[in-house]
């Protein structure tokens, strides 16, 4: 029977909420056995091959708002197509990290909880123990992992949209080339203040001796636990909400919005935002670890929450829950950026003298480590998806990586940092986007912007949007020159 758009267009809806849950469940750790593969088979009727042709043929005699509508649902059902393929591989993945463990002197921990205890060792040599020991269980889910990449390159393919780069440039609406080309510029801008920066902060810190500086030790500088305790979840969210109402972007109290700080076995450590329905239920959520990495998780986080919380209900549900998700990421930049502001911290946490003074350039340190690492990734999943052998890119992969950052990534972890269909490429334009947003609330606002009710007012306009433009266009209705590095290689220079 033919589809009607209406119908598809509602499946749709309930298929994206559905997913939001489940993943929201699966991830927060309230639910042990992963059920993706069934929950696509529940909505099976959105994978039918003629659903993506009926939107085609409502797209070419559509025009306007209609047309921009039906772009995002024909680029999010065919991803979804795609994921429904992979969700059978995703389902035994996780469920092979769920039950994981690792072992290092005669102590034997959840592989989830690695990151964890990294974070708080303070001797190196325990670092780099548990760090060879995830590396080892990692190694063991290689293959599972490699037949992810290519049943992903099979799915792909079926769409008939091209070769794989064309199609996901297609559903993305990126050339990802150029993005690619702008990658290397910002690795190429941001060197040697990168160099600079990290020979001060690793000599300072890290005794590394004939080993090089590695992930383990990035992620124990992320703790910055010697600065005592002030970056716990608790008291800095309180005074996160009292910023917004400053604002004028409070956090609702009817529901819609909540928070999960909760630490649970099987919890992601990872932080992420669940919108189940955009703007009515949307859930932030953070695996508190102890240290710095918490209050950049929950003003990141913050700002994916805003996005959805304030997107306005009487636009299209394309328009709040498709599209670019660059502009969503450019708001969890944005609140992020609060890390680098001395002010904030000080207030925030009470952090003083010479122990805010030490703050400072770590925090920019860690901010251009972390925009470095983005930029090397998606030249990497640039290289992988167009090698004829993905298997054999490891060492590549590792070779990149290290270089970019200074911190020695394991060719083990090539695919376990993949993000599948160039979220690396949004990511980027996030940041480019988040500094012309900082550009103009700096320059409206001043520089305490975030205690400003006017700039609260100015961000509720860009937000009830939610995703209507995407990077590019809000970058030109802010008066930029288009969507390019310059601001954000710019707003490095401060970072320092």
């Amino acid at each position: 029977m033919p589809f009607r758009v209406e119908e598809i267009r509602d499946r749709a809806q309930r298929l994206q909420s559905a997913v939001a849950r489940a993943r929201y469940r699966l991830r927060s750790g309230l639910e042990e056995r992963p059920a993706l593969a069934a929950l696509y088979r529940e909505h099976r009727t959105l994978l039918d091959p003629a659903v993506l042709p009926a939107i085609q043929h409502e797209l070419s005699e559509a025009y306007g708002d209609e047309r921009q509508c039906l772009k995002a649902l024909f680029n999010w059902v065919a991803g979804q197509q795609i994921e429904a393929e992979l969700a059978p591989l995703e389902d035994e993945l996780w469920s092979w990290e769920t039950g994981a463990t690792v072992s290092v002197a005669e102590r034997e921990i959840p592989l989830r909880r690695v990151p964890d205890w990294i974070m708080r060792a303070d001797d190196r040599g325990e670092r780099l123990a548990w760090e060879a020991a995830r590396h080892g269980r990692i190694e063991e889910a290689a293959a599972l992992r490699l037949d992810v990449v290519h049943r992903e390159r099979e799915a792909v393919a079926r769409l008939g949209l091209g070769d794989y780069v064309a199609a996901r440039e297609r559903l993305l609406g990126l050339d990802l080339r150029q993005v690619g080309r702008i990658a290397s510029a910002i690795l190429r801008g941001t060197d040697a203040p990168y160099r600079e920066a990290f020979a001060e902060e690793t000599d300072r810190r890290i005794d590394t001796g004939r080993r090089p500086a590695s992930r383990s030790d990035a992620l124990w500088l992320m703790g910055m636990r010697w600065l005592g305790r002030p970056f716990e979840i608790q008291p800095l969210y309180p005074h996160v909400r009292r910023t917004l109402e400053g604002m004028g972007l409070p956090l609702a109290q009817d529901g819609s919005v909540r928070v999960d700080f909760d630490r649970r076995p099987l919890k992601d450590e990872r932080s992420f935002t669940a919108a189940m329905e955009i703007p009515g239920e949307v859930v932030l959520v953070v695996c508190p670890l102890g240290g710095w990495l918490d209050a950049r998780a929950l003003l990141h986080e913050l700002g994916h929450t805003l996005h959805h919380a304030y997107s306005s209900p009487a636009i299209p549900w394309e328009e709040r829950a498709l599209g670019d998700d660059s502009v969503g990421e450019c708001f969890a930049l944005l609140f992020e950026e609060l890390t680098l502001k001395r002010a904030w911290i000080e207030a925030a946490t009470g952090l003083s003298g010479d122990a805010l003074a030490e703050y400072g350039p770590l925090a920019g340190f860690l901010r251009l480590y972390r925009l470095r690492r983005e930029a090397a990734r998606l030249l990497w999943e640039l290289e992988l998806a167009s090698a004829e052998r993905p298997g054999q890119l490891a060492d590549r992969y590792a070779e990149l990586m290290s270089d970019a950052t200074g911190f020695a990534h394991h060719p083990v972890t090539y695919l376990t940092d993949h993000l599948r269909g160039f979220r690396s490429a949004r990511r980027l334009r996030g940041w480019m986007l988040s500094a012309i947003v900082l550009d103009r609330l700096e320059k409206r606002f001043g520089g305490e912007w975030y205690r400003n009710p006017a700039a609260g007012q100015f961000m509720t306009e860009i937000l009830s949007a939610g995703q209507r433009e995407n990077a590019a266009q809000l970058a030109t209705q802010l008066g930029a020159d288009g969507l390019t590095a310059d601001p954000l290689l710019a707003r490095v220079e401060r970072w320092r």
